[in-house]
């Protein structure tokens, strides 16, 4: 490994070398494949197979998930007893999907299935007892939860006592020391460390959940059903695309080439370009419109517009998502710029920003704090959270930086919340705004131990290193070595795509795009290269540049670069 620090982001570049990382001996493949799988963890010829063919994958067996056969069999006896069970979800697109996963799976089989999504100023993150009242006041027998309750102690308890409902947990959260008191706990996070179901998200785990109960009472495979929104979960989750999860955005990404959802259709037809669905339209087009709806609105919105199938009325709540989110850019774009000049006020004398980023305010809409978090601790290669002010509460998100545990963090300020929890690199507590100024006090010290501790990538994030998996002359890269690279996608969390280094690459043209000219465009010998927030460095460009870039379907299908960095 070699470093160079000449780009133009400021940034490190960590050069990967052939002997860091050498060829799967054996391996039916180029040798920079073999070398690229090493760096992501596969090193032997079985598992290089499996994943450049994720197609051969068998699913794994999910009794490793808790109480699985217990959850089983109460919904099969809510299905033989014809009571209603009502479904407690999220609003998130992970929360959202796996609570339409599971209300078709359960209608499926023929029970009553009553889908509820807590709206982000009434109700509140996880479950609210006064809406579990409501549900079990008209006529719930059982409930079943999606992508909440691991941590609902207090709430499962008053669910079981109080209002008489069998309560499952369907949930892939970071428990605490003690689970709730449940008819059935289905969690990810019972599966041995490294088993291929342990890092699930809940829409994957949904997923499995209506497979197998599908096939309990009905005894007809649901292999395929589902695929659709479990992809889009497992990607907008951030969840690591390793064991059944690479499977799972595999098979769904091909699923939702071709969906049979109206409102998905609706929202694919304005997608950018003819390129095959992958996980960046996931990332970048779907999920941010479905988040939409919860963020400023109703996620209801969204959960219907998933399950609706009748064309008309899914592509006019799809319609409903497409506006709510260009709102939600305005308002995102405002709150980064109030972020900005808090950050810019809290430097030190020598420029330096706080270990841990801490904003916010009352003017801040509560729905885009995630996305702000998340594009600061971007930015500033550090871990932030953003704060607004919803009914005399601060609430807040948390977005980390590669090797900051988010969740150890609150834990060390448990007495200066009022609740909180999440996973290690996406969190979220509430607290009373007097709390603010030692919490944000507290949450530095925590940092500043993990980072004396010598967690891994603490220190990589902080200082802003970029990691390239080799050095290639722009020139050698063919098409054969583009069909390579394919095979390793899906890419995303635990699979990044693969970044390369070429050096002195002809440079044709240079120009800006977008309507602010904030991207750069780069015409090269045989490649058109896009360069995102890039901008500036146009007029720097000569006629010789040096680029880090990775492999990307341009507009109309067609492979192009996407420069991550340069040096003019």
């Amino acid at each position: 490994m070699r470093e160079r620090s000449d780009g133009w982001l400021g940034r490190t570049w960590r050069i990967a070398e052939p002997h860091d990382a050498p060829p799967i001996e054996g391996l039916d493949a180029p040798s920079f494949v073999g070398r690229l799988l090493r760096q992501r963890g596969v090193d032997t010829v079985p598992a290089a197979q499996e994943f450049l063919n994720p197609e051969w994958y068998q699913p794994a067996d999910a009794s490793v998930l808790g109480d699985w056969s217990a959850a089983i069999d109460r919904l099969a006896l809510a299905a033989n007893r014809g009571e209603p069970v009502a479904i407690y979800g999220d609003y998130d697109v992970d929360g959202i999907t796996g609570t339409a996963i599971l209300t078709e799976a359960l209608r499926g089989v023929g029970i009553d299935a009553r889908p509820f999504i807590p709206h982000r100023e009434r109700e509140g993150y996880g479950l609210q007892d006064a809406a579990v009242g409501q549900l079990a006041a008209e006529g719930a027998k059982v409930l079943i939860t999606a992508d909440c309750g691991i941590t609902a102690l207090e709430e499962i308890a008053a669910a079981r006592d109080q209002h008489g409902l069998d309560v499952v947990v369907l949930d892939h959260h970071e428990p605490a020391e003690a689970l709730p008191d449940a008819t059935a706990i289905v969690t990810p996070k019972r599966a041995p460390n490294g088993h291929p179901l342990s890092e699930l998200s809940t829409g994957g785990l949904a997923y499995r959940f209506g497979q197998a109960l599908a096939e309990r009472i009905s005894t007809q495979p649901a292999q395929s059903r589902w695929l659709d929104l479990a992809a889009m979960s497992t990607v907008a989750d951030v969840v690591p695309l390793r064991g059944e999860n690479r499977w799972i955005v595999h098979q769904g990404l091909r699923a939702l080439e071709s969906t049979d959802r109206p409102g998905l259709r609706a929202l694919l037809s304005g997608r950018r370009g003819n390129g095959p669905i992958d996980t960046e339209t996931i990332g970048f087009q779907l999920a941010p419109k479905i988040n939409a709806a919860g963020r400023l609105d109703d996620a209801s919105l969204a959960l219907e517009m998933l399950i609706e199938r009748r064309p008309d009325q899914a592509r006019e709540l799809a319609g409903r998502l497409e506006s709510l989110n260009d709102e939600r850019r305005r308002l995102t774009a405002d709150a980064m710029s109030d972020a900005e000049q808090q950050i810019r006020r809290q430097l030190d004398p020598s420029g330096q920003a706080p270990l841990v980023l801490f904003v916010g305010g009352e003017d801040i809409h509560h729905g885009i704090v995630g996305i702000v978090a998340g594009r600061l601790a971007d930015q500033w290669s550090r871990p932030a959270f953003v704060w607004s002010v919803i009914d005399n509460e601060a609430r807040a998100s948390g977005r980390s930086a590669a090797g900051f545990n988010l969740v150890r963090m609150l834990d060390s300020a448990r007495d200066l919340l009022v609740r909180g929890g999440g996973h290690a690199r996406a969190a979220g507590f509430s607290a009373e705004p007097s709390q603010l100024g030692p919490l944000m006090a507290r949450l530095n010290e925590a940092a500043q131990h993990q980072l004396d501790a010598g967690e891994a990538g603490a220190w990589a994030a902080l200082e802003g290193r970029m990691n390239i998996d080799a050095q290639v002359p722009l020139s050698a890269v063919t098409r054969q070595t583009v069909g390579w690279i394919e095979r390793l996608a899906p890419f995303g969390e635990g699979n990044p795509a693969p970044t390369f280094l070429s050096n002195q690459v002809a440079v044709r043209q240079a120009k800006t795009v977008g309507a602010d000219g904030a991207h750069l465009r780069l015409d090269l010998e045989g490649w058109s290269a896009i360069g995102w927030r890039l901008g500036q460095a146009a007029a720097e460009v000569k006629s010789q540049v040096d680029i880090v870039w990775r492999l990307r379907r341009g507009l109309r299908g067609h492979p192009e670069l996407e420069i991550i960095d340069l040096a003019v």
